[in-house]
């Protein structure tokens, strides 16, 4: 008895230690989501209060606009964003008076004017790439100078309006500057570290010779299953950091991507506005240059690492010096952050090739060891570059000594993307139907009906998410409203009171919720009226509750029409539209001269190809497989991920292009033997729609294009043997291999979304279901 409670004394130590602030409160009130909900939060009570407590009126559209922004914008503020704010909501303001003047006394003259000008600003809106928030607000103050539909006062109403609106502008930007401001520079560092250490994991496995991999595996598979205590001592045995040795390539590969992508990304949207960043922007423009470069490097590689970690391995004398010089500079990247100056660089041997050996090996095994020697040296040679960029970020002393041909900047807008388009005339269709009903029956609110459901409807157009959920979370925030509404309003006669109210219910939104759809739970608090001088009528309260449900019943119409948001529907179109831009981006790669408007098309085929399989993969995920019986979700997972692998090597392809034109083997080849296979496999899959072949039929045209490619392999392998190897530099031969490579990526990606689209009943997902 006396040993039970000597064992349940310290297990109840131990529970009560896990209530202790510190084990759940700091870690609650340093999340992201924390900080970002309290910013909101913040901001809107004092958009509220500020005006309250001076006299000035609307305060609820400083309220609103917070709203907007924090719904729909970044969580990340800075001064150089919210000037911009500052000026479309300006240029919004002087755009809608001019149409008032100009067409107050004709109504309907007045709203085909703001229809247009409103459609063309929500279209700029979705094109544009960086804040959306930016021309939201221009199209927001266009819908709000009509003053209900009264030109009387509409100039004074409009400019409280745009007052308020800037006020609100002003309020979140300060807030989130001053309020737990994000450290941007350190997540880009870690970011950068993430993708250094996977490329370092993926250098390993490639350069391990395949005999070293095969005895491991025959070891591994070979005899008894290992005993519970070994398993544990090898599970202790391994390092922390080591976690992901034993991972295959393939997964390596995608991780690095999407690393890749992360790092970009964040960088793209922060260093434009970010002082941090643009003190050095040289240096971080190197960082990701070399990067990106390494990554394609490692590609290839991971593509062809057993020939060519298995041939090298016996051709390079100092193979392993190299792998581990390399490996060793992989170490000290995340050490160059905090170095003001590159230490001085140890003389490290070129690649050294075995004459004696390559004289007697064959072409390819020559080719092969060539492609692994230059794979080595550039691969160095861009970590030491990487090293000293990253050395001299923040350094006084520091200075660039690598100077690159960088890439050109990215677009800001993308202005040929389909549903932009579209969304432009949803919002010009729900504008007019809502101004039809307006005239014809004056519902509650009035002209407010035909502002909130345009603006709506444009925000939330081909988002992700199920109408009926705008229904709920709408009604959550009404019965969240109502009773405070008649039972704690009242009651409160403290300016303190009503913050901690507004604070409360705008952080539990944000903090549970993200994206545009906190709108419909906020509106609840909207629907209270708050103001100085509060007017308790429930049936004031309920027109303004049956306004909303107006709105949100028009957004759900939108939904479906004119043009349906369905997640099949739309998956479907992404996916023919996926493939018929690949498909013309790997023809416009077989001309060898392009003019300025076929080198047009491609970067035009390449953007909406990229654009596209992000949406293949965002619908795909939303699908309902439970109405689709012979459709898994693992089945589309397994698709567009076999999209997004194509997809990176195009690109890889693309990156690669303007060196591979002036390789004069790979000129040579392309004169001779023209590439007929991809192309015909990638029409194939653009106009394939629906799966109605037998496997057997599908299994027959797999391998007679294997075949096929192999004959143009074949070919090109005896063209390599044919040449003299003495008019040809080493660069020339390892670019040609490379060149031979990716063209096999793209055919094997290929093969592997035919295989993968092949099982998929594409007929099920295209039946009509409301």
């Amino acid at each position: 008895m006396a040993d039970n409670k000597a064992q349940s004394l310290p297990q109840l130590v131990r529970d009560f230690s896990s209530l202790h602030p510190g084990k759940w409160l700091v870690p609650f009130c340093l999340s992201e989501k924390f900080k970002f909900a309290c910013r909101v939060a913040i901001s809107l009570t004092l958009a509220f209060l500020i005006p309250m407590s001076l006299g000035w009126p609307q305060a609820s559209t400083a309220a609103t606009t917070v709203m907007l922004i924090a719904s729909t914008g970044s969580r990340r503020e800075s001064l150089a964003k919210g000037t911009l704010r500052v000026m479309g909501t300006i240029v919004g303001a002087i755009i809608g008076l001019v149409l008032v003047g100009a067409f107050a006394q004709d109504r309907l003259l007045y709203m085909l004017a703001v229809s247009l000008a409103v459609t063309a600003v929500f279209y700029i809106r979705n094109a544009y790439l960086a804040d959306p928030t930016l021309f939201m607000l221009t199209g927001v103050m266009i819908l709000m100078m009509f003053n209900g539909g009264d030109p009387e006062g509409a100039f004074i109403y409009g400019l409280d309006r745009t007052y308020m609106t800037v006020f609100g502008v002003v309020v979140y930007t300060l807030v989130g500057i001053f309020i737990f401001p994000p450290q941007v520079e350190q997540n880009l560092r870690h970011l950068a570290d993430s993708l250094g250490e996977i490329q370092s994991q993926l250098f390993l496995q490639i350069t391990r010779p395949c005999a070293d991999a095969s005895e491991h595996e025959s070891e591994s598979s070979e005899g008894d299953e290992p005993s519970q205590s070994e398993e544990s001592t090898s599970a202790e045995s391994e390092p922390e950091s080591g976690k992901n040795a034993k991972a295959d390539i393939p997964a390596l590969v995608g991780k690095m991507y999407a690393a890749q992508e992360a790092l970009e990304a964040r960088y793209k949207s922060i260093s434009a506005e970010c002082s941090d960043i643009s003190s050095y922007k040289t240096e971080w423009d190197h960082v990701l240059h070399y990067y990106r470069k390494l990554t394609e490097l490692l590609v290839f590689a991971a593509r062809e690492h057993r020939q060519l970690a298995e041939q090298s391995s016996a051709f390079i004398e100092n193979y392993q010096l190299q792998v581990d010089e390399i490996a060793h500079l992989y170490q000290l990247m995340p050490q160059g952050w905090e170095s003001s100056s590159p230490d001085s660089e140890q003389e490290t041997p070129p690649v050294a090739y075995s004459t004696t050996k390559l004289e007697v090996a064959t072409h390819l095994e020559r080719g092969a060891a060539i492609t692994m020697g230059y794979l080595l040296e550039n691969i160095r040679e861009k970590l030491e570059r990487l090293y000293s960029s990253v050395c001299c970020i923040d350094s006084v002393t520091g200075r660039m000594q690598y100077h690159e041909e960088l890439a050109g900047k990215d677009a800001r807008f993308n202005w040929w993307d389909a549903e932009n388009a579209k969304s432009a005339v949803k919002a010009f269709f729900i504008y007019w139907l809502t101004g039809v009903i307006w005239i014809l029956f004056n519902p509650p609110g009035g002209y407010n009906l035909v502002v909130f459901s345009t603006l709506f409807a444009s925000i939330l157009s081909f988002m992700p998410l199920h109408p009926v959920m705008l229904f709920i979370l709408f009604t959550l925030g009404f019965i969240f409203s109502v009773p405070a509404y008649v039972f704690l309003l009242p009651q409160l006669t403290l300016g303190s009171e009503l913050a901690v109210f507004i604070f409360t219910y705008t952080f539990v939104g944000f903090y549970l919720l993200k994206g545009p759809i906190t709108i419909f739970f906020l509106i609840g608090m909207f629907t209270l009226g708050i103001d100085n001088n509060m007017v308790y009528h429930f049936g004031i309260t309920l027109t303004i509750v049956m306004l909303f449900y107006l709105t949100v019943f028009m957004v759900i119409f939108s939904y479906y029409f004119p043009f349906s948001s369905r997640p099949e529907h739309l998956l479907l179109v992404m996916k023919e539209r996926y493939f018929r831009h690949v498909y013309r981006s790997i023809v416009g790669f077989q001309v060898r001269e392009k003019s300025w408007w076929q080198q047009w098309l491609l970067r035009w085929h390449l953007i909406t190809m990229k654009a596209t399989v992000k949406k293949l993969a965002l619908w795909s995920g939303k699908v309902n497989v439970d109405y689709c019986e012979s459709v898994t979700a693992q089945q589309l997972k397994d698709f567009c991920h076999q999209c997004e692998v194509l997809s990176h090597h195009l690109f890889i392809l693309s990156a690669a292009e303007s060196r591979l034109s002036k390789n004069r083997l790979v000129s040579t080849a392309r004169e001779q033997y023209q590439d007929k296979v991809i192309p015909e496999i990638a029409f194939g899959l653009t106009h394939h729609r629906v799966s109605d072949s037998s496997n057997n039929d599908v299994e027959q045209y797999i391998a007679d294009e294997k075949n096929s490619y192999s004959l143009l392999e074949n070919q090109l392998d005896s063209f390599f043997e044919n040449i003299e190897w003495s008019d040809y530099s080493k660069s020339d031969i390892a670019g040609f291999y490379i060149y031979l490579n990716l063209k096999k990526n793209i055919f094997q990606s290929l093969i592997q979304c035919k295989v993968t689209s092949e099982a998929i009943y594409w007929q099920q997902l295209s039946q009509n279901r409301f």
